[in-house]
């Protein structure tokens, strides 16, 4: 080979080291920019078909997030579900295959990205794998059916053939005969688990376990947390309350509100509307008719996942960053530009056929979407938009451009005035624009504020029964006012004024008094009590005594009422009276106005309770054309010989028939 050639050979490989090296430096990756959340988490999982029903995995894993994690399922799966905390799980029983879903996840700062997960189902599981317990691993139940509760048996998926089970940890009162837990007899109250190994003919291997807790108390069963989003809010079902340890019906009551939803007596959960990103948390109490009782509560988390407008320079030059929010929001104005042409407005098809939106325009943010710039050829000139504060105080900067923008919202104030909008004439005779609005920018101008006499704040009052029963509408008014008189009533007791602290230490207002409307306020009503003439008696009988700060029913307390309900059939009574006494307080206490208080609720849910277990008794008893009322009597202050009579009946609920 001659020098020439070898020479040649030499440069022509340094060519190509030098290309491969520049074409290196450009595909090298690029750090990823503030705002992108990136996946680290798994983007794949195996299982096989007899496991597929019970798969799950979380895409948890993120790095340049702030906070909480979204995430939106864009390319769906017949097999795949994935909720927006990124909990993945299958629609059931998959075949063998893969499976893919994938979408997009954004935080609480607008931060946002890409994810994607693949599930491979396998045909069959493979020796030496694990075994998987699908029975449940809880139970309840009471001490009185604990002897007799139906053995629990133990159902596993992943193993080949026959399983056998073997106990490492056992209580006295539970144990094990082949797949089958069972109690050993009558259990006291408490929390019983018992737990082991499985095994299959090809070696596969697992754990099981079971606790089974031992309470009188009624018991949630049920979920007690649920996530949807805004959107899917108003339509969002979570199904029943469910709950063990009641014999027969339950009736839910409750006790703490939610604005957001609601619960009905048999433990329906509904939502009120469509609702806020936010937290709702409801809870209550439930009973069954043998007076069993317990708690239930319910949170729903309400999301409101980010959208995501992308700019597109469409034959332009220069850089936006995309914009996320949930709400309509303003557009960024365009920063792109084209040589020998003029910026028009923005278009969600790059050929201008689809949705256009003026330069600062409001977008909705209810769907993602990419807006491309629409060009026209030839430079506009520049025109100037100066706002003028035309009585008002502040400064705002003038405004350039050679296309249609949306205006700078005013910033001006004037004391006593509410901004309408503006006027290119100083006394409103000129062409007019909303605040916000979309000015052509085809000529210059000054723009002046228009201003009107601001209105009064409404403010509102709002009516507390504090006791009673009945509704009063809020009332809403930015000058002094006459109240509405009072709508609510309470048995016993007369309506003396309002009050706007509950316990009557804050401002008064008599009956239809005036309200200044300055601020707004809570009124509670404020009630004396009416002199009870007691009705004509042929009897009165005597129930108690109850637990203290109690209104459960004990077997004694039962067992009188059913006698109550026998004397009622007996002597053909068709009027029950019942008055509930709170706890015996001392001679201080009486004198405590919210000791009293709550003394004299204790009382009223004594009778109710007395009231809710006869009418049971005289239902049995095949009664029927009778009344009952209720009612709640606390402690009064002492006579001057130091007792009160209402003390004697303390821990009592005394039913008067007629």
């Amino acid at each position: 080979m001659t020098v020439k050639a070898l020479s040649m050979r030499v440069v022509s490989w340094l060519c190509v080291v030098t290309l491969f090296f520049a074409a290196t430096v450009i595909a090298a990756p690029v750090a990823s920019a503030a705002g992108v959340i990136n996946q680290n988490s798994p983007t794949s999982g195996t299982t096989d078909v007899g496991g597929s029903a019970i798969f799950t995995d979380t895409l948890s894993a993120t790095s340049g997030s702030v906070g909480a994690v979204t995430y939106v399922t864009t390319v769906t799966s017949t097999g795949l579900n994935v909720n927006g905390s990124g909990v993945i799980s299958t629609t059931g029983t998959l075949a063998a295959g893969s499976y893919t879903v994938s979408g997009t996840d954004s935080d609480i700062d607008g931060d946002h990205g890409n994810w994607t997960y693949t599930l491979t189902v396998n045909a069959s599981t493979v020796s030496g794998g694990t075994i998987n317990q699908t029975s449940p691993i809880t139970g309840a139940t009471t001490p009185a059916a604990s002897a007799t509760l139906p053995p629990v048996p133990i159902t596993v998926i992943n193993n080949t053939g026959p399983v056998t089970f073997s106990v490492t940890s056992s209580p006295d009162g539970l144990t094990l005969s082949g797949n089958q837990i069972s109690t050993t007899g009558s259990l006291a109250l408490g929390v019983y688990k018992i737990s082991g190994t499985d095994r299959d003919t090809s070696g596969d291997t697992g754990t099981w376990t079971y606790t089974l807790t031992i309470s009188n108390a009624i018991t949630q069963t049920s979920s007690t947390t649920g996530t949807t989003t805004s959107k899917a809010s108003s339509t969002f079902a979570p199904g029943p309350i469910t709950v063990v340890n009641n014999i027969g019906a339950v009736t839910f009551v409750t006790t703490a509100p939610s604005t957001g939803l609601k619960v009905s007596g048999v433990g329906v959960i509904t939502t009120t509307g469509t609702l806020a990103a936010g937290i709702y948390t409801v809870s209550g109490t439930d009973r069954d008719a043998s007076g069993n009782a317990g708690t239930w509560t319910y949170t729903l988390t309400i999301s409101n996942p980010l959208v995501t407008v992308t700019y597109n320079a469409n034959g332009g030059s220069g850089s936006m960053a995309a914009e996320h929010d949930n709400k309509p929001t303003a557009l960024t104005n365009n920063q792109f530009s084209r040589a020998g042409y003029t910026f028009t407005h923005w278009n969600t098809a790059a050929n201008g056929s689809g949705a256009s939106f003026a330069n600062g325009a409001t977008y909705p943010f209810k769907t993602s979407a990419t807006l491309y710039a629409q060009w026209k050829a030839g430079k506009a000139p520049t025109h100037s938009v100066t706002f003028n504060a035309n009585g008002g105080s502040g400064s705002m900067a003038a405004e350039l451009d050679n296309t249609p923008t949306a205006l700078t919202t005013n910033r001006f104030t004037r004391a006593g005035y509410t901004f309408t909008h503006w006027n290119t004439a100083a006394n409103g005779s000129g062409a007019s624009f909303a605040n916000g609005a979309t000015y052509p920018f085809k000529t210059s101008t000054t723009l002046y504020a228009q201003w009107i006499v601001a209105k009064p704040a409404e403010r509102t009052v709002t009516f507390n029964a504090h006791g009673g029963k009945g509704s009063m509408p809020v009332e809403r008014h930015a000058t002094p006012t006459v109240l509405r008189t009072n709508r609510f009533t309470r048995a016993g007791y007369t309506f003396t004024k309002w009050n706007t602290a509950a316990n009557g230490s804050g401002a008064s207002f008599a009956n239809g008094a005036t309200y200044p409307f300055k601020t707004s306020a809570t009124l509670y009503a404020q009630w004396r009590h009416k002199t009870v003439v007691p009705p004509a008696t042929d009897f009165t009988f005597t129930l108690g005594p109850f637990p203290l700060k109690s209104s459960s029913l004990s077997a004694s307390l039962e067992a009188q009422i059913g006698s109550l309900a026998s004397e009622i059939k007996a002597n053909r009574d068709t009027k029950i009276a019942l008055v509930g006494y709170g706890d015996k307080l001392t001679p201080a206490n009486e004198l405590n106005e919210s000791l009293w208080a709550a003394n004299f609720t204790l009382g009223e849910h004594r009778a109710s309770a007395v009231e809710t277990y006869l009418k049971q008794r005289l239902a049995a008893l095949g009664v029927k054309g009778y009344t009952i009322t209720t009612r709640g009597n606390g402690a009064v202050a002492p006579t001057s010989g130091g007792t009160s009579t209402k003390q004697t009946k303390s821990y009592l609920v005394i039913a008067t028939l007629t």
